[in-house]
Protein backbone atom coordinates (compact mmCIF):
# COMPACT_ATOMS: atom_id res chain seq x y z
CA UNK A 1 0.00 0.00 0.00
CA UNK A 2 1.65 3.23 -1.13
CA UNK A 3 1.58 6.44 0.83
CA UNK A 4 -0.36 9.30 -0.69
CA UNK A 5 2.87 11.31 -1.09
CA UNK A 6 4.35 8.60 -3.28
CA UNK A 7 1.17 8.60 -5.36
CA UNK A 8 1.38 12.38 -5.85
CA UNK A 9 5.05 12.15 -6.90
CA UNK A 10 4.36 9.33 -9.34
CA UNK A 11 1.42 11.12 -10.95
CA UNK A 12 3.30 14.42 -11.13
CA UNK A 13 6.27 12.83 -12.88
CA UNK A 14 4.01 10.94 -15.31
CA UNK A 15 2.51 14.32 -16.28
CA UNK A 16 6.03 15.75 -16.78
CA UNK A 17 5.49 18.41 -14.12
CA UNK A 18 8.06 19.80 -11.71
CA UNK A 19 7.09 20.43 -8.11
CA UNK A 20 7.12 24.15 -8.88
CA UNK A 21 4.80 23.74 -11.87
CA UNK A 22 2.35 21.64 -9.85
CA UNK A 23 2.44 24.18 -7.03
CA UNK A 24 1.66 27.01 -9.46
CA UNK A 25 -1.34 25.14 -10.83
CA UNK A 26 -2.63 24.73 -7.26
CA UNK A 27 -1.78 28.29 -6.23
CA UNK A 28 0.46 27.17 -3.38
CA UNK A 29 4.13 27.21 -2.42
CA UNK A 30 6.47 24.58 -3.90
CA UNK A 31 7.52 23.64 -0.37
CA UNK A 32 4.01 22.30 0.33
CA UNK A 33 4.25 19.92 -2.63
CA UNK A 34 7.66 18.79 -1.43
CA UNK A 35 6.33 18.09 2.08
CA UNK A 36 3.40 16.12 0.63
CA UNK A 37 5.69 13.98 -1.49
CA UNK A 38 8.06 13.30 1.42
CA UNK A 39 5.01 12.33 3.53
CA UNK A 40 5.80 15.00 6.11
CA UNK A 41 2.24 16.28 5.83
CA UNK A 42 -0.86 15.13 3.93
CA UNK A 43 -2.99 17.37 1.72
CA UNK A 44 -6.39 18.38 3.06
CA UNK A 45 -9.54 17.08 1.39
CA UNK A 46 -9.78 20.35 -0.54
CA UNK A 47 -6.30 19.97 -2.00
CA UNK A 48 -6.86 16.28 -2.69
CA UNK A 49 -9.77 17.27 -4.90
CA UNK A 50 -7.66 19.92 -6.65
CA UNK A 51 -4.77 17.49 -7.07
CA UNK A 52 -7.11 14.93 -8.65
CA UNK A 53 -8.37 17.58 -11.08
CA UNK A 54 -4.89 18.82 -12.01
CA UNK A 55 -3.32 15.34 -12.23
CA UNK A 56 -6.45 13.84 -13.80
CA UNK A 57 -6.37 10.74 -11.59
CA UNK A 58 -7.75 9.68 -8.22
CA UNK A 59 -5.43 9.78 -5.20
CA UNK A 60 -7.42 7.19 -3.24
CA UNK A 61 -8.68 4.68 -5.80
CA UNK A 62 -9.53 1.95 -3.27
CA UNK A 63 -11.35 4.42 -1.05
CA UNK A 64 -13.94 5.47 -3.64
CA UNK A 65 -16.57 2.97 -2.42
CA UNK A 66 -16.18 4.25 1.16
CA UNK A 67 -16.50 7.89 0.11
CA UNK A 68 -19.51 7.15 -2.07
CA UNK A 69 -21.27 5.07 0.60
CA UNK A 70 -21.00 7.96 3.07
CA UNK A 71 -22.26 10.46 0.50
CA UNK A 72 -25.25 8.23 -0.31
CA UNK A 73 -26.15 7.45 3.32
CA UNK A 74 -29.77 8.38 4.09
CA UNK A 75 -28.82 9.31 7.66
CA UNK A 76 -26.35 11.65 9.38
CA UNK A 77 -22.95 10.35 8.28
CA UNK A 78 -19.47 11.85 7.91
CA UNK A 79 -16.01 10.68 6.96
CA UNK A 80 -13.18 12.68 8.55
CA UNK A 81 -9.43 12.24 8.73
CA UNK A 82 -7.32 12.42 11.89
CA UNK A 83 -7.15 16.22 11.54
CA UNK A 84 -10.98 16.40 11.48
CA UNK A 85 -11.00 17.42 7.82
CA UNK A 86 -14.27 16.32 6.17
CA UNK A 87 -13.72 13.84 3.32
CA UNK A 88 -17.37 12.93 2.67
CA UNK A 89 -20.80 13.87 4.01
CA UNK A 90 -24.34 12.63 3.53
CA UNK A 91 -27.22 14.84 2.39
CA UNK A 92 -28.71 14.77 5.91
CA UNK A 93 -25.38 15.97 7.29
CA UNK A 94 -25.37 18.84 4.81
CA UNK A 95 -28.94 19.78 5.75
CA UNK A 96 -28.26 19.73 9.51
CA UNK A 97 -25.16 21.86 8.93
CA UNK A 98 -27.20 24.34 6.89
CA UNK A 99 -25.10 23.83 3.75
CA UNK A 100 -26.45 24.63 0.30
CA UNK A 101 -24.05 22.22 -1.39
CA UNK A 102 -21.43 19.59 -0.53
CA UNK A 103 -18.50 21.91 -1.26
CA UNK A 104 -19.38 24.06 1.75
CA UNK A 105 -18.50 21.21 4.10
CA UNK A 106 -16.32 18.67 2.27
CA UNK A 107 -12.71 19.78 2.25
CA UNK A 108 -13.19 21.92 5.34
CA UNK A 109 -11.94 21.21 8.82
CA UNK A 110 -14.23 20.99 11.83
CA UNK A 111 -11.36 22.12 14.08
CA UNK A 112 -12.14 25.89 13.87
CA UNK A 113 -15.71 25.17 15.05
CA UNK A 114 -14.60 23.44 18.25
CA UNK A 115 -15.04 25.29 21.54
CA UNK A 116 -12.87 24.66 24.61
CA UNK A 117 -14.94 21.64 25.66
CA UNK A 118 -14.48 19.90 22.33
CA UNK A 119 -10.83 20.93 22.18
CA UNK A 120 -10.26 19.22 25.55
CA UNK A 121 -12.13 16.15 24.32
CA UNK A 122 -10.08 16.07 21.11
CA UNK A 123 -6.87 16.25 23.13
CA UNK A 124 -8.05 13.42 25.40
CA UNK A 125 -8.91 11.30 22.35
CA UNK A 126 -5.42 11.83 20.94
CA UNK A 127 -3.74 11.03 24.26
CA UNK A 128 -5.89 7.89 24.60
CA UNK A 129 -4.74 6.57 21.24
CA UNK A 130 -7.84 7.33 19.19
CA UNK A 131 -5.76 8.51 16.23
CA UNK A 132 -3.24 5.68 16.25
CA UNK A 133 -3.34 1.93 15.73
CA UNK A 134 -5.46 -0.19 18.04
CA UNK A 135 -8.73 1.73 18.33
CA UNK A 136 -11.87 -0.33 17.74
CA UNK A 137 -14.54 2.35 18.11
CA UNK A 138 -15.48 5.54 19.97
CA UNK A 139 -18.92 6.71 21.10
CA UNK A 140 -19.41 10.36 21.99
CA UNK A 141 -22.48 12.06 23.46
CA UNK A 142 -21.90 15.80 23.32
CA UNK A 143 -23.28 19.07 21.99
CA UNK A 144 -21.75 18.77 18.54
CA UNK A 145 -20.80 21.74 16.32
CA UNK A 146 -22.53 22.33 13.00
CA UNK A 147 -21.35 24.76 10.37
CA UNK A 148 -24.26 27.23 10.40
CA UNK A 149 -26.65 25.90 13.04
CA UNK A 150 -24.78 26.09 16.33
CA UNK A 151 -24.41 23.13 18.69
CA UNK A 152 -26.80 20.15 18.77
CA UNK A 153 -26.81 17.34 21.33
CA UNK A 154 -25.86 14.19 19.42
CA UNK A 155 -24.80 10.60 19.93
CA UNK A 156 -21.92 9.88 17.58
CA UNK A 157 -20.35 6.52 16.79
CA UNK A 158 -16.84 6.75 15.33
CA UNK A 159 -15.55 3.71 13.41
CA UNK A 160 -11.95 3.80 12.12
CA UNK A 161 -10.92 2.88 8.58
CA UNK A 162 -7.44 2.71 7.11
CA UNK A 163 -7.44 4.58 3.79
CA UNK A 164 -5.48 3.43 0.76
CA UNK A 165 -2.96 6.15 1.55
CA UNK A 166 -2.33 4.50 4.92
CA UNK A 167 -4.07 7.29 6.82
CA UNK A 168 -6.57 6.66 9.58
CA UNK A 169 -10.05 8.05 8.92
CA UNK A 170 -13.34 7.83 10.82
CA UNK A 171 -16.82 7.14 9.59
CA UNK A 172 -19.07 9.02 12.02
CA UNK A 173 -22.73 8.04 12.31
CA UNK A 174 -24.89 10.35 14.42
CA UNK A 175 -28.36 10.77 15.78
CA UNK A 176 -29.68 13.92 17.38
CA UNK A 177 -31.02 13.50 20.89
CA UNK A 178 -34.63 14.34 21.70
CA UNK A 179 -33.84 14.73 25.40
CA UNK A 180 -30.78 16.53 26.72
CA UNK A 181 -29.06 14.64 29.60
CA UNK A 182 -30.31 16.06 32.90
CA UNK A 183 -26.81 16.20 34.38
CA UNK A 184 -25.56 18.22 31.39
CA UNK A 185 -22.51 16.00 31.08
CA UNK A 186 -20.90 14.96 27.86
CA UNK A 187 -19.60 11.42 27.71
CA UNK A 188 -16.92 9.80 25.56
CA UNK A 189 -16.17 6.09 25.56
CA UNK A 190 -13.58 4.46 23.35
CA UNK A 191 -12.01 1.05 23.03
CA UNK A 192 -8.29 0.90 22.38
CA UNK A 193 -6.34 -2.38 22.38
CA UNK A 194 -9.42 -4.12 23.85
CA UNK A 195 -9.55 -1.74 26.82
CA UNK A 196 -12.38 0.75 27.28
CA UNK A 197 -11.75 4.29 28.49
CA UNK A 198 -14.41 6.79 29.52
CA UNK A 199 -14.45 10.53 30.04
CA UNK A 200 -17.24 12.69 31.49
CA UNK A 201 -17.18 16.36 30.47
CA UNK A 202 -19.25 19.24 31.89
CA UNK A 203 -20.88 21.06 28.98
CA UNK A 204 -23.08 23.60 30.80
CA UNK A 205 -21.33 26.43 28.93
CA UNK A 206 -23.20 25.50 25.74
CA UNK A 207 -26.31 27.28 24.58
CA UNK A 208 -27.68 24.31 22.66
CA UNK A 209 -30.84 24.58 20.61
CA UNK A 210 -33.91 22.88 22.01
CA UNK A 211 -34.28 19.34 20.71
CA UNK A 212 -37.84 20.07 19.57
CA UNK A 213 -36.49 22.66 17.13
CA UNK A 214 -34.12 20.19 15.50
CA UNK A 215 -34.90 18.51 12.17
CA UNK A 216 -36.18 14.98 12.62
CA UNK A 217 -34.96 11.88 10.83
CA UNK A 218 -35.30 8.16 11.24
CA UNK A 219 -33.78 6.64 14.37
CA UNK A 220 -31.19 3.93 13.85
CA UNK A 221 -29.55 1.44 16.12
CA UNK A 222 -25.77 1.68 16.18
CA UNK A 223 -25.48 -1.69 14.44
CA UNK A 224 -27.53 -0.36 11.55
CA UNK A 225 -25.67 2.94 11.50
CA UNK A 226 -22.39 1.36 10.46
CA UNK A 227 -23.67 -1.45 8.24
Amino acid sequence: MRKIGERIKSLRRSRHLTQQQLAEKLGIDQGAVSRWERCHITPSARYRQELEAVLDAPLMEMDRPLLESVNRDLHFSLLVDANLCVLAASEVTLAVNGCRNRDELVGSSYAPLLDKTWQRLHQWLKESGAFTEGISWAKITMPTPTLHSGYRWMDSLWIPFRLDSGELAYRISCRMLENIPAESLGRAILEVDNKQRELLIPVHEHQVKDAKQQPSFERKTWSHAVS
